[in-house]
């Protein structure tokens, strides 16, 4: 069973394309990424796209795909925006099993151990809610044709589809009829549509619909994940903190591609594990964008320098403020594993408060936040709403301070009964996790 991926880029060619994300440096940055981690746990690990993904991927970054199938050009009639007509094609091109994964996906573990022998494989089946049903409102009074396979889920009696993060299977004769069906989906209703029409059309003829017919056809599917979350409710699955000692597989779809403290990990964990790729990716954007200011110079030995700066700094509390920002997020790459692993073993540890944010009242909605926002490194600024218990903790964290220490100051702010409980724990835990997470505090051992 082989890895594939699939890119292709709607006929646009342009590098500074966001596709979706944040920022487009994000793009590029998260098929480094997704590509190196598959590579690290598969032997077979191959690339479909178009003639710009090949230039982009394999000549500039040199992506270490083991094969490339520059066949995705032919698909440049379609609307830019029918996205996963690309995935169905590449799909349509299997003779042998196979696991298709997102470009949004990350591994620490293989997924062909796991299902070299499936039938058929998803990340997960989700419900579909009314994030879903809207769109769908929106479509269906201008198709020209519907599938049977849909018409469960147009009349509300099947409200359930498969995530595809990851898909694939032995079962390649079930792949062949679902591309033909799903084309033929397509093809039929797609020509005069407006623009958000096909944007939002894709869910339906690859996820809503693939399940439709697995569904007539009594398909059995395997699954990454045995939890079924709504559509619009993924939790977890931009954790870079968790990974790889709590999470394997994270997937950056939807709100996450534009997160920026999702986005602003992803990069920093690139910086520490790609060094070399991550360089090269800055160059190539300093050279598409003369306006940008990215890191170009970055190398192993560079980061070990300014990560022993920064402990040195750290434990005197006195901060350059040369490469601050930079420092600050490749010191705190594993600070999160060291703060887990700590609590577990009872282990006393140091903490500093950062001089990286600054304290605001915003209006959303008519309602009062307050909020702090974080400085940045070549992005924008981070926002992390607070509240009361926040206001006492930063406070107390003014000054360097013990774990230990820190814990029983803020014990006299709750009464007896809370104290000694575990709640107590998990609270003021999951909000110093939180800070380190968003970089406001460091740690460091004793």
């Amino acid at each position: 069973m082989k890895i594939i991926q699939s890119f292709w880029s709607g006929n646009q060619k342009d590098f500074k394309n966001s596709y979706g994300w944040l920022d487009y440096k994000f793009n590029w940055m998260s098929w480094i990424l997704s590509c190196h981690q598959l590579v690290k746990y598969h032997k077979e690990v191959e690339l479909y796209t178009d003639s710009f993904g090949y230039e982009i991927l394999i000549e500039k970054l040199k992506l270490p795909y083991t094969k490339v199938h520059v066949v995705l050009d032919e698909l440049n009639a379609y609307h830019k925006d029918l996205w996963a007509v690309a995935k169905i094609r590449t799909f349509q091109l299997q003779t042998e099993p196979f696991i298709h994964v997102d470009g949004d996906v990350f591994v620490w573990e293989s997924l062909t151990d796991k299902f070299e022998n499936s039938n058929l494989v998803a990340q997960n089946l989700e419900v579909t809610t009314g994030y879903y049903r809207n769109r769908w409102e929106a479509i269906h009074p201008n198709l020209n044709y519907l599938p049977d396979e849909l018409k469960g889920f147009h009349n509300d009696t099947l409200n359930l589809a498969c995530n595809m993060g990851i898909i694939g299977g032995t079962n390649i004769e079930f792949f062949q009829e679902f591309c033909a069906k799903s084309f033929e989906f397509v093809d039929q209703n797609t020509k005069d549509w407006k623009s958000d029409d096909n944007l939002n059309f894709n869910v339906f003829f690859e996820q809503v619909f693939f399940y439709g017919l697995c569904q007539k056809n009594n398909e059995k599917i395997d699954y990454l994940f045995q939890e079924i979350p709504k559509d619009n409710l993924y939790i977890g699955f931009g954790d870079f903190d968790k990974v790889p000692y709590r999470m394997t597989y994270l997937h950056l779809l939807g709100v996450f591609k534009r997160h920026n403290a999702v986005c602003k990990a992803m990069e920093v964990y690139i910086m520490q594990h790609y060094t070399e790729m991550y360089s090269k990716l800055m160059r190539f954007i300093n050279e598409a964008d003369a306006a940008n200011n990215e890191i170009d110079y970055l190398t192993k030995e560079r980061i070990a320098e300014l990560v022993t700066d920064f402990d040195i700094e750290l434990k005197r509390n006195e901060f350059k403020n040369e490469d601050f920002l930079l420092k600050r997020d490749l010191y705190g790459g594993g600070l999160t594993k060291i703060f887990d692993f700590s609590l577990r073993q009872n282990e006393d540890f140091n903490m500093v408060l950062l001089d990286c944010f600054d304290k605001k009242t915003i209006v959303d909605k008519e309602v009062e936040l307050e909020i702090i926002e974080i400085k940045e490194n070549n992005s924008v600024n981070n926002q992390y709403e607070i509240d009361e218990i926040d206001l006492i903790m930063l406070e107390e964290l003014a000054k360097p301070i013990t774990y230990n220490e820190f814990i029983e100051r803020i014990k006299m702010y709750f009464d007896d009964e809370t104290e000694d409980s575990n709640e107590f724990l998990f609270l003021i835990n999951g909000r110093l996790r939180n800070y380190l997470v968003y970089k406001i505090i460091s740690i460091y051992l004793n």
